[in-house]
């Protein structure tokens, strides 16, 4: 893809100056609009950019995080030094990448319709977007955007060596000294492949008057080659044997070379051909592999999409030409690059925290709980109820079998833990002083309970039998009676489900993978988009209010999921305890997840 570049720039003062700067290295374009308030504006707004030119290029990273880390350096540099107005942009293959700060303004022109990239006067964000052939992009000061009024629209779309001209020359006539006008304008052209043709050759002079209707050309080089044949023939025939048996052979010997010439011309056409979509194929591949490293962080969906059309046309091309050198280096980066685009790790060291035997011979939990730091944990069969504090290993027996009855499930919020009893109904403990209270006793109209959370003071109960979540609330005399969770006209079915989650919404995973979630009682957004490969019996899950993402446990795939809040793929992390884990936690401050193994919890990076 060709670039054309044309920049305009104001009268400037030493107290107010605007820059624009482009630079190209490495199939990279470095683009940038500086507008400065300060002394000596001038001066320091050209070095400013020519030492940002120098930082990009020579920061290691994809174009995203160089840009991300140029934008920073930038504002170390200003922000000291007076008001200041920025945007930085990045064109890599056919991707842009823009960040911007203050009074600048970003457009593309595409087509008839000219829309803005950037939100004047918002905090600096990166954002990305994919370029076609024809696409005009301006980027701007305001000050700019504001002379040009209405007339803006119509001067980008003049060709790029009049925009110069035409808006340079209503700046250079205007009488605006101290507004900051700059800019840079930026034609995308699609680089068409070329076939060049060999040298013509010269034909010797026809005899005679030309036919009517008959025009002179310069053949091409297997014409040429036929022709010469031909001629050659031409002149022979006047040896040939007057023979009938020496004629067939020398026929014979002319079908041959005409055969053979036919062959080459068409073994030449068909090469010529295979290059011109080898060539175009390749370029392709690349395009779409670089757009994937520079979308891993800012859309891991898109980039996977890329990372996959990259790989199959790598593979298109090979078909074309096994043996090319290039085509198998380039398949060999993808392979070896594929892991961190996709962000996918693979953990074979998963070291003990602790074995809950140490804490009471054969406790074994099926679940944890994670709130301010601290892991509650129940064991049905030996009825014991245990809190651990994560930072300080240190543990502690809340309860037993007398205080808990048939207690099944638990969870903990702040200091205060919440058990589900089949006998007694919903407790509540206050873990800083082991105080016992009752929620709500066991309710008739309770179906089959699979689970129980505490959030914000309220406790949930998730009821597989009734198709329902029960909510409890607090009062001044302790908790109000049950609740209808979902509205009258959510309908859900709970059938086969593993585990609740809740972060305001509340999460519900099924044993098929499926998962569930509810925002205020009405059913809301969830669904799977770009995994590598579907889940496989997951185990269980964790989402909080403390996490920026969602983890799955799919142990039919030996895997951790890292998952978006509505279930996009960010990432994953593949090894052997993921498999037999029945439940997990993540510790997203510390970087750390906690897996739950029998007696055993073990804990692993998050990487």
């Amino acid at each position: 893809m060709k670039l054309k570049i044309a920049q305009v720039i104001g009268l400037n003062t030493d107290q107010r100056a605007a820059q624009v700067s482009s630079s190209e290295r490495e199939d990279n374009t470095f683009l940038a609009v500086l507008g400065l308030s300060c002394d000596d504006a001038f001066t320091k707004g050209r070095q400013v950019l020519s030492e940002l030119e120098d930082f990009y290029f020579e920061f290691e990273g994809a174009p995203n995080q160089k840009l991300n880390a140029a934008f920073k350096e930038a504002e170390g540099k200003l922000v000291a030094g007076g008001e200041f107005d920025l945007c930085l942009g990045v064109i890599s293959g056919k991707v842009l990448y823009l960040v911007g700060k203050g009074g600048v303004e970003v457009y593309l022109k595409r087509g008839e319709k000219m829309s803005p990239l950037l939100s004047v006067g918002q905090e600096a964000q990166l954002i990305s977007g994919f370029l076609e052939d024809g696409d005009r992009l301006l980027f701007a000061t305001k000050s700019l955007v504001s002379f040009m009024g209405e007339d803006l629209p119509k001067s980008l779309g003049l060709p790029i060596e009049t925009f110069e001209e035409e808006v340079g020359s209503r700046i250079g006539v205007s009488d605006v000294e101290d507004q900051g006008l700059a800019a840079l304008a930026v034609e995308i052209v699609e680089e068409k492949e070329e076939i060049l043709s060999l040298p013509a050759r010269e034909e010797p002079e026809r005899e005679g008057v030309a036919e009517p209707g008959y025009t002179e050309k310069t053949p091409a080089f297997p014409e040429v080659v036929l022709g010469s044949v031909v001629k050659l023939i031409r002149r022979l025939w006047t040896y040939f044997p007057k023979s009938g048996r020496g004629r067939v052979i020398v026929a014979i010997i002319l079908i041959a070379v005409i055969a053979l010439g036919a062959g080459y011309k068409y073994k030449t056409s068909r090469d010529m051909k295979r290059d011109i979509e080898f060539n175009q194929i390749m370029q392709e591949a690349k395009d779409d592999f670089n757009a994937a490293k520079g979308l891993t962080s800012l859309n891991p969906q898109e980039a996977k999409t890329k990372l996959d059309l990259a790989k199959d046309k790598t593979t298109k091309a090979l078909t074309l030409k096994p043996k090319d050198i290039d085509a198998q280096n380039f398949k060999k980066q993808i392979d070896d690059e594929s892991s961190a685009i996709l962000q996918e790790s693979e953990v074979s060291d998963f070291p003990l925290f602790l074995d809950m035997d140490l804490v009471k011979g054969n406790f074994r939990a099926a679940q944890m709980s994670l709130s301010a730091g601290k892991l509650l944990l129940l064991d049905p069969a030996v009825e014991t109820l245990v809190v651990l504090d994560l930072a300080k290993k240190s543990n502690q027996i809340l309860a037993g079998s007398e205080d808990l009855g048939e207690g099944v499930y638990a969870s903990l919020n702040g200091g205060m833990a919440f058990i589900y009893s089949k006998d007694k109904g919903i407790l509540r403990m206050d873990i800083s002083n082991e105080k016992l209270t009752t929620v709500s006793k066991t309710d008739e109209d309770w179906g089959e309970i699979s689970d129980i959370y505490g959030f914000a003071s309220n406790v949930y109960l998730l009821d597989t039998g009734s198709n329902q979540i029960w909510k409890y609330l607090p009062t001044s005399e302790g908790y109000s009676s049950k609740r209808e969770y979902l509205t009258k006209d959510t309908q859900a079915d709970f059938n086969g489900t593993v585990r609740m989650q809740i972060e305001s919404s509340i999460y519900v995973l099924k044993s098929g993978g499926e998962m569930l979630r509810f925002t205020k009682g009405d059913k809301d957004n969830f669904s799977y988009a770009g995994l590598p490969s579907g889940v496989k019996d997951p185990k269980s899950f964790f989402v909080s209010s403390d996490t920026d993402d969602l983890y799955l446990l799919d142990s039919g795939n030996s895997r951790l999921l890292i998952l978006t809040k509505t279930g996009s793929y960010k990432g994953q992390i593949t090894g052997n305890k993921f498999a037999t884990a029945t439940d997990l936690v993540v510790d997203e401050k510390e970087n750390k997840v906690y897996l739950l193994d029998g007696s055993k919890i073990y804990s692993v990076d998050l990487k």
